[in-house]
């Protein structure tokens, strides 16, 4: 009997570690099934937020990929600097900066791991030594590359050379003073230019303003005539003299022809006397007239007379001549006295 009862317990025993391995299997395989589970269910919400369109569908999404644009546009516009400095095939491009009218001038060392004899050039603008003198106008970025080779292999590096502008005056030239007489055509035109190429305005002061001056009798003196070319920020000035030299002007008479009385008539020559220069004018009439232009003719007087007027103004004269003729006039004789004679 009590052989039994061991046997009866024993079994039991054994069942019950044989429920307890069972339920704890399957314990496990559920929990691995339901781990399965949750792992493909959060594979499938990514692919479904990787492959969805609509972000009104879901805010939060929507979001994150508006804040994962403006990231990417934010690299993009720092990186954009860096790119500017670089060549089509990513290969970094130096930057040498010059004024106009320096010289270019580059030294270049070569090395060669196989120490072959290397030859080397540069592009235009600058010659195989690598040398260019700039010149204003030459304002700009050019790209230039260095070539070097040793037969069989070829190395290629680009430059930008930037020349950066440098103003200069305008240059005037074809200024000299000038000297010329009354009654002459003064013609004056400067000859302008700018190294930069930049348009010039030139402005001459009177009488030259228009380069033509045609002087007059009045037109005697000295005159500083000035000379502005400007190119808009910087101007050049020049000045010279224009002489015109007085040429005077002889006085004019008028008023004179000649004349005609009778004996015993009085001669006026009254001459009209101008001058263009306005100068002082003295006026001399010889004789039998006088300066005072008055000679009362007496009856023995008859004949032709000859009278010369002249004018002297200091720097000239001018002379003309006024044939006067006295006609005879007849005169009944005269008894003057009448006395007793004495023997």
């Amino acid at each position: 009997m009590k052989k039994v009862v061991k046997i009866i317990i024993g079994m039991m025993l054994l069942v019950s570690i044989i429920g307890c391995v069972n339920y704890k299997t399957q314990e496990k395989e559920q929990g691995d099934t339901r781990l399965a589970d949750e792992i493909a269910k959060v594979e499938q919400e990514l692919q479904m937020g990787n492959t969805s369109t609509d972000s009104q569908a879901d805010p939060t999404k929507g979001s994150q990929a508006g804040d994962q644009k403006e990231v990417q546009k934010v690299e993009q516009d720092v990186a954009l600097p860096e790119m500017a400095k670089k060549s089509a095939n990513n290969e970094e491009v130096q930057v040498i900066e010059v004024k106009e009218n320096e010289m270019v001038k580059l030294n270049v060392k070569v090395n060669d791991p196989d120490h072959d004899t290397v030859d080397y050039s540069f592009s235009a603008p600058l010659n195989k030594q690598g040398q260019w003198k700039t010149n204003y106008g030459d304002a700009g970025e050019y790209i230039v590359s260095l070539t070097a080779s040793d037969g069989k292999l070829t190395t290629e590096k680009r430059m930008k050379i930037i020349v950066n502008r440098v103003n200069v005056p305008p240059q005037v030239s074809g200024v000299a003073d000038l000297h010329l007489k009354e009654g002459e055509v003064a013609n004056f035109k400067p000859v302008v230019s700018d190294p930069n190429g930049d348009k010039v305005t030139v402005t001459v002061s009177p009488p030259l303003q228009d380069g033509t001056f045609a002087t007059d009798h009045t037109s005697a003196g000295d005159y500083q005539i000035k000379v502005v070319a400007s190119d808009g920020e910087l101007l050049t000035e020049k000045m010279f003299t224009l002489t015109v030299d007085d040429v005077n002007e002889l006085p004019v008479l008028t008023n004179l022809g000649d004349l005609m009385v009778k004996e015993g008539e009085l001669v006026k020559v009254q001459p009209t006397v101008s001058d263009l220069d306005g100068d002082d004018v003295k006026l001399s009439i010889s004789d039998p007239v006088g300066d005072d232009g008055v000679w009362q003719t007496g009856f023995t007087d008859h004949g032709d007379y000859f009278v010369t007027v002249t004018a002297n103004d200091g720097k000239g004269t001018v002379t003309k001549k006024v044939k006067v003729t006295v006609e005879d006039v007849n005169m009944p004789p005269e008894i003057v006295e009448v006395k007793l004679a004495v023997n």
